[in-house]
């Protein structure tokens, strides 16, 4: 059926993973999905493969499509490759004379590396930092005023000899007072009007300057990564999209492309965030309030927590390997993918990950000339996936290739190629466990209360397995689990955020904290307005980060109350009940003051987005139709059963399934484990009660 003009908001939505390039098109009654092989180095040609194949399956062409596009949103793992692969900008950094060594110190962060504890890598080396000479008391109070000379010597000594391509400053408390620090970058600015340069203070005025060093580090650092973004935006506008990409944040909202240049590292994980969103939008359909979400991509397993019918945030936190500040959806990420790389180490031990065989050369199953053994490779020798229906048959799997992948890494360990490739299933398997047990319990929640909503590729071939592991009984598997992040970044609100830091006891002056709310809520206005959001579409909310006086970390709380005394009272209660959730009634110190940190304002633009549509109704008529069956194994050194194969394109509401089972959609493949059953919504998710 081709695509309906002016019925409702026509929706794009893309993610861009480290295998395939996902897109999602939605009509405002029809949802349209496709998948094309990401093109590293050439982002936009990638993108434009998957616009071009939605747009054939809508019925229409990418040019007739795109003047009608109302929301073009964009995930996109530019930013997340140059972290993870460290191939940023060359950084020099400025900061305040005395403390040049803030930064390698590290807090005395140490990490594990071949047995060894190991400082973190660096963004910046230690011969591009230079202090210059300036001082800012804890009260915001100028104690040396900014040497301008100075600041110049120290730019064209990084610049010039040092070879820095981007420039960041972090002077000590100028979260308080950034008189110095604005008057930095403007010199900066002057004499190098190709560099970027970045101000912590401007960026994320918070307190605790190595994190919000780090920041500034991160965006310089980063600088570079969206000039293959720019190309594209200017590509589709060429072929005619009327209104600019959105990018999906951190944060799990919108910004336009010029406020992603200017703050690059918020994009830092853009493609999980927007799978957040998506999630949202899955289990308010399903009537569900707390989940736990399983992404499994093509280079990583992705988790995040929804609790009260939110996703859960932090503002501070590790970022591959970075210890930062930023304001973002709590997602952890184990390197356990489809791409995710099978090996043996010197111990003799069966290793899957971090290292991805990525999109090229991909799994040795894709036939691109990959060798190694992968997630993806096992999955086709245990049975789970279909070499002849990949992608809905547009793509065959060279199963031979798999099978050789993983006779290798069996020879390395004494097994045939089957128990090999179990082994790999079941490391990948316990990594991804490690990784939410460790979540649930730093969470003080018990997981038989959640559910479990599987996504990306091979998600819902792992869901079921590690909800059962965990004790969770409901297993969530949308229709559009497989590019559920591309639906999220054509469904996410344009989001912007500003934060001040307060370090004073509950409860504050009222009129002070008025002051700094009225001043970050209409900063976070501006900033709305300049994304091009009509003002009558603008909602301001505000949350804190409180913490008992004097401890480390803080709790981020919703502010929803007034700004009078009752209310801070009120708030710190809130604090009181969430601190005892997490660490218990034994942590709590009777009458310990607590401490408001930092308060934010965060600003939400209504704009069009993709929504999720029920489906038409349509009687469920007996048992779902069986396909065919194909061999799985279900364990270690044990034959294989044949197990029935459904095609979810046949399912309707209501239709039972009982496991063992395997539904095949045309980019995924769902696993019904023995003794579990299964149906759809009214949605087409696929629920699992195990």
């Amino acid at each position: 059926m081709a695509i309906v003009a002016g019925n409702g908001s026509v929706c794009v939505g893309v993610d861009v993973g480290g295998t395939f390039t996902d897109v999602v098109l939605s009509d405002g009654s029809q949802v349209w999905s496709a998948k094309a092989p990401t093109t590293p180095g050439a982002l936009g040609r990638g993108v434009l493969d998957a616009c071009r194949l939605v747009a054939e399956r809508a019925g229409t062409t990418l040019e007739d499509l795109l003047p009608k596009v109302t929301r073009f949103g964009l995930g996109t793992t530019a930013v997340t490759n140059t972290i993870a692969a460290r191939t940023g900008l060359d950084v020099g950094l400025i900061t305040t004379r005395g403390f040049e060594d803030l930064v390698p110190i590290a807090r005395g962060k140490r990490v594990p590396s071949d047995g060894w504890l190991l400082p973190p890598v660096a963004l910046v080396d230690r011969e591009r930092i230079l202090g210059v000479p300036e001082r800012v008391d804890r009260n915001g109070t100028v104690l040396v005023e900014l040497d301008r000379e100075r600041v110049r010597e120290a730019g064209r000594v990084l610049v010039e000899h040092r070879g820095a391509r981007s420039l960041a400053v972090s002077f000590l408390w100028s979260f308080l007072n950034d008189a110095n620090e604005r008057a930095a970058v403007a010199e900066l600015a002057e004499l190098f009007p190709g560099v970027p340069v970045m101000s912590g203070a401007d960026l994320l005025p918070v307190i605790r300057e190595y994190e919000r060093t780090q920041f500034a580090l991160l965006n310089a650092y980063t600088a570079g990564s969206l000039d293959g973004v720019v190309e594209l935006a200017d590509e589709l506008e060429r072929l005619g999209l009327r209104r600019p990409p959105l990018l999906v944040h951190s944060g799990a909202g919108s910004i336009s492309v010029g406020e992603g240049r200017r703050m690059p590292a918020l994009l830092a994980e853009s493609g999980p965030a927007a799978g957040v969103v998506a999630a949202l939008e899955v289990c308010r359909s399903a009537g569900i309030t707390d989940a736990v979400t399983g992404d499994v991509g093509g280079t990583s397993f992705d988790l995040s927590f929804i609790s009260g019918g939110e996703a859960g945030r932090r503002s501070n936190g590790e970022l591959m390997g970075i210890w930062t500040a930023m304001p973002m959806v709590d997602i952890d990420s184990v390197g356990a993918g489809g791409g995710s790389i099978a090996w043996v180490d010197s111990l003799g031990i069966l290793r899957v990950g971090p290292r991805s065989a990525g999109a090229e050369p991909g799994p040795a199953c894709y036939g691109r000339g990959g060798t190694e053994a992968t997630v993806t490779d096992a999955l086709v020798v245990l049975g789970y996936l279909d070499p002849d229906n990949f992608l809905g048959g547009t793509m065959a799997l060279d199963a031979e290739a798999a099978r050789s992948a993983c006779t290798r890494v069996g020879e390395r360990l004494g097994l045939d190629r089957t128990d090999a490739a179990w082994g790999i299933w079941e490391v990948a398997l316990a990594s991804m466990a490690r990784a939410l047990r460790a979540r649930f319990a730093e969470r003080g929640v018990d997981p038989r209360t959640f559910a479990m909503l599987s996504m990306g590729g091979c998600g819902a071939l792992f869901g079921p397995a590690l909800a059962r592991d965990l004790g969770i009984r409901r297993v969530l598997v949308p229709d559009l689990a497989s590019v559920l992040s591309a639906f999220g970044a054509a469904a996410s609100q344009v989001r912007r955020e500003r934060s001040r830091s307060v370090g004073a006891l509950l409860p504050v002056d009222p009129g002070l904290l008025g002051g700094v709310v009225e001043e970050l809520t209409r900063a976070v206005r501006d900033d709305l307005a300049a994304d091009g959001v009509a003002p009558g579409d603008i909602t301001v909310e505000l949350a804190a980060d409180l913490r008992f006086h004097r401890q480390t970390f803080e709790l981020p709380i919703v502010w929803d109350d007034g700004l009078d005394e009752a209310a801070q009272l009120r708030q710190r209660d809130r604090f009181l009940d969430d601190y005892t959730a997490r660490y218990g009634k034994g942590a709590i110190v009777a009458g310990a003051p607590v401490e408001l940190v930092t308060v934010r304002s965060v600003g939400l633009g209504r704009t069009a987005r993709a929504r999720l549509t029920r489906a038409a109704p349509v009687p469920a008529i007996g048992n779902p139709r069986v396909l065919g069956s194909r061999p799985v194994y279900l364990g270690r050194s044990s034959e294989p059963v044949k197990v029935p194969v459904y095609d979810r394109a046949d399912l309707r509401p209501g239709q039972q399934i009982t496991g063992p089972a395997l539904i095949d959609a045309a980019d995924t493949t769902s696993w019904v484990p023995p003794g579990a059953g299964a149906r759809l919504d009214e949605f087409l998710t696929l629920e699992m009660e195990l």
